[in-house]
């Protein structure tokens, strides 16, 4: 009888060390390249620079398995500067990701730092429509005409089960910089969106606003469009973006100093193509965008274009030659950040 006990007993707490089951993994990025630089105004600059195709940066992530298909989780990441050394955000320790997540049949919730639906940033943005994405400069990427999202404060995010190849993911942002203020003084942030994945085919649909309380301007309202498709070796990249009264312009540059309470509004468009070539995959693509100042009626359009090759060397580390060219016109015909020109040779590796 007591051995029958002490059976039970064991196999009791194995069971519940089951479902204790944790794991925590340890993951970065270290990415630096060669670059030429060229701003409209300015002399070329060589330099070493760094998180051109993806971002340098450290991570720790884990996982607690609950039972019953429901776990706790967490993502703390930090970005740096490889050239440097330095902190990517002074100030902050985890800068990229700071993340508590529950997950289960149910969908799954997450609450703490992240990056918004159309920020290209982290776990739960849903951006698509470009090959290039937001590393590659401002010259020849979706950052280089779009008014993306950034990495907020104070996030509360669900994202539904997949049906259908198709998941609905809402942001909440109690406060974007801080929430110490009266609740009706924070800046706040709200986003939902679809993803639709399913074989070679993937699309977003995303409306995101910004209340702009602490600024004590209008609401900005972001619509985000945009998908790729697959054909073998060829893909197709495509999206559309419709911004009203935007306090930042494209490629998270803030707006020029002393912008009305209105800001701006604009359209912007951006397509690519891939092909898959050599043992790496060679890559084209074209944005452009036009819109206003809404105080002055001030126009301007900008036009970028950006092409790479990018050769894996083994399933962690990537070769990738990358050039690209921008300019604006009207407005922005000044503005260095838009006019300009640049080429890269990179390595990238994944840990």
């Amino acid at each position: 009888m007591m051995k029958r006990i002490l059976v039970s007993a064991i196999i009791a707490a194995a069971s519940i060390n089951a479902y204790a089951e944790s794991n925590v993994t340890l993951y970065g990025v270290i990415d630096q390249a060669v670059a030429v630089t060229k701003h409209k105004h300015e002399a070329a600059k060589v330099r070493i620079d760094d998180g051109i195709y993806a971002g340098s940066r450290f991570g720790i992530k884990g996982t607690e398995d609950l039972g019953n298909g429901n776990s706790v989780g967490f993502i703390l990441e930090q970005g740096f500067y490889a050239d440097s050394g330095d902190a990517a955000f002074e100030g902050k320790a985890f800068s990229r990701e700071s993340l508590l997540q529950a997950k289960g049949k149910w969908g799954e919730v997450a609450f703490g730092r992240a990056g918004g639906l159309s920020s290209d940033c982290g776990t739960y943005t849903i951006l698509h429509g470009s090959a290039l994405w937001t590393s590659y400069y401002t010259d020849g990427n979706v950052a280089g005409v779009f008014v993306t999202s950034d990495r907020m404060d104070n996030m509360a995010i669900y994202k539904s089960p997949e049906f259908a190849n198709t998941t609905v993911t809402a942001m909440y942002s109690n406060g974007i910089g801080g929430d110490d203020q009266k609740w009706s003084h924070n800046d706040h942030y709200y986003g939902i969106g679809l993803d639709f994945n399913k074989n070679e085919t993937v699309f977003s649909v995303m409306v995101e606003m910004y209340d702009n309380k602490d600024l004590k301007a209008d609401k900005t309202y972001l619509v985000t469009l945009g998908g790729q498709q697959g054909f073998g070796d060829w893909t197709f990249w495509a999206g559309y973006q419709y911004t009203k009264d935007s306090q930042m312009m494209p490629a998270w540059k803030a707006a020029p100093t002393g912008l009305s309470a209105s800001g701006v509004t604009q359209h912007a468009v951006t397509a690519a193509i891939g092909y898959k070539v050599f043992g790496g995959e060679w890559k084209l693509q074209g944005n452009y965008a036009h819109g206003k100042v809404n105080e002055n009626n001030q126009k301007y359009n900008i036009y970028s274009v950006g092409t790479v090759y990018e050769y894996p060397l083994s399933m962690r580390t990537q070769l990738y030659a990358y050039a690209g060219y921008g300019k604006a016109n009207k407005y922005l015909k000044n503005d260095g950040d838009f006019n300009s020109w640049t080429a890269c040779l990179g390595i990238s590796h994944s840990f």
